[in-house]
């Protein structure tokens, strides 16, 4: 059962949550500031996240340093690659 399972739970959780916020539906902050740095670190680099308030809260509260700069490099030169 995957409920036995806290990695796979996670990772289900955190793709759904990727998902949300790439659609524009609502989530909460506590969802992104929780969430594991490789998460964290996915979505500040990901050229089809396009959410600026997601962006915003990594440049803020990001888990690592190395999400928070991907995050702000993100906010500053939004059509660039990392």
């Amino acid at each position: 059962m995957i409920t036995d399972r806290d990695f796979l739970t996670r990772r289900l959780r955190e793709w759904t949550l990727l998902r949300t916020i790439i659609l524009g539906k609502p989530w909460a902050a506590e969802e992104l500031t929780t969430a594991s740095d490789w998460f964290q670190g996915m979505v500040a680099s990901m050229q089809i996240m396009t959410s600026l308030e997601a962006l915003r809260l990594l440049t803020e509260r990001g888990g690592t340093r190395r999400v928070r700069n991907t995050a702000s490099r993100r906010l500053q030169h939004p059509h660039q690659s990392s």
